[in-house]
């Protein structure tokens, strides 16, 4: 990093710094809401409509919702899907509103995982797009940390320019992008146009051993935590007469082959665990599209037309399980 970079990083830390006190002293932020507390619940639960839902993280987030939903209505009358995953999902954080998951009475659940879901690897990032109250985040840690694909090159201008941005975007400093849009049945995620734009393949060459390990590490007491809420979380919906099935969701090539063989043994003797203990159907779907044109990074499949593969077959996944 040259000096005028570092010059221009430490000046815009001053600046978001300045402005970071400035509100706390004089415009108390409101507390961070959690998903629990996100409107889409309340406005849905008396509904007579026969929901069918997807929870996970931002893998299935990257699904199209409107085309699985207008399908679905085509062969269902008052049926509706409604794609409840979000950015950093565990089933920890899950289970904070797995009861409000539950007042929906759900038919149908669709749970989509992935390794990291069980290694502590998201925990130090925050589901941002999901928080419907005003807040302010400030993370100087995410000027040198991708949130959004840790392998890419960093760009430091734009790093520090998407953190100032991000730090305040609930205050109306940084106005919305014009391009950022949201889907009608995905209540509590968005997308930006990277999110749409299919990566090149020599871009997603740039991947080492030694960054899939870090991501997919199977912590053994961290994968004993998880495993345990998201067995609470599908005991609670099963208990109330959802059914609950299991998506382990797509890798892109140059990831999947990456990953330790003994992460792998390790991720799926947890989830036989869960498929046997509670009978649950599992859908793997983690290397079907792995040489595929269509990723957006090496975990997420792009919100792009070359790409409705991904969508398609979680429709036809639910229409098998309805039938």
């Amino acid at each position: 990093m040259n000096k005028t970079i570092l010059i221009s990083v430490l000046i815009a830390l001053t600046f978001s710094f300045l402005i970071f006190y400035t509100f706390h002293e004089f415009f108390p932020a409101q507390k961070s809401s959690d998903v629990k507390d996100h409107p889409f619940f309340a406005e849905n639960k008396n509904s007579d409509s026969e929901k069918i839902l997807l929870l996970g993280g931002s893998g299935p987030a990257q699904l199209n919702s409107t085309m699985i939903n207008q399908l679905l209505n085509k062969n269902y009358e008052n049926h509706v899907f409604y794609n409840l995953a979000y950015n950093a999902d565990t089933p920890k954080q899950r289970y904070k509103s797995i009861n409000e998951t539950v007042m929906l009475k759900p038919e149908l659940v669709l749970y989509g995982i992935t390794y990291v879901d069980f290694n502590g690897f998201l925990f130090l990032n925050t589901a941002k797009n999901i928080q419907p109250l005003p807040t302010i985040e400030l993370n100087p840690a995410k000027l040198f940390s991708s949130y959004d694909d840790p392998f890419l090159e960093i760009n430091p201008k734009e790093t520090t320019l998407k953190f100032i941005r991000e730090s305040f975007s609930d205050t109306g400093l940084f106005p919305e992008k014009a391009n950022r849009f949201q889907l009608e049945n995905s209540p509590f995620s968005f997308f930006d146009q990277y999110q749409t734009i299919i990566a090149d393949d020599n871009d997603l060459k740039k991947i080492s051993s030694d960054q899939v390990k870090r991501m997919v590490k199977q912590d053994e007491s961290v994968k004993k935590e998880q495993m345990g809420y998201l067995k609470e979380n599908i005991k609670l919906l099963q208990n109330n007469d959802a059914k609950v099935i299991i998506i382990i969701l797509p890798q892109q090539k140059y990831f999947f082959d990456l990953v330790p063989e003994d992460d792998k043994a390790i991720f799926y003797a947890g989830v036989e665990e869960i498929k046997n203990e509670l009978n649950v159907k599992i859908y793997d779907l983690s290397d079907d599209y792995a040489a595929l044109n269509i990723w957006m990074d090496h975990n997420h499949v792009a919100y792009n037309k070359k790409s409705m593969i991904f969508s398609d077959d979680i429709y036809k996944i639910i229409i098998k399980e309805m039938s």
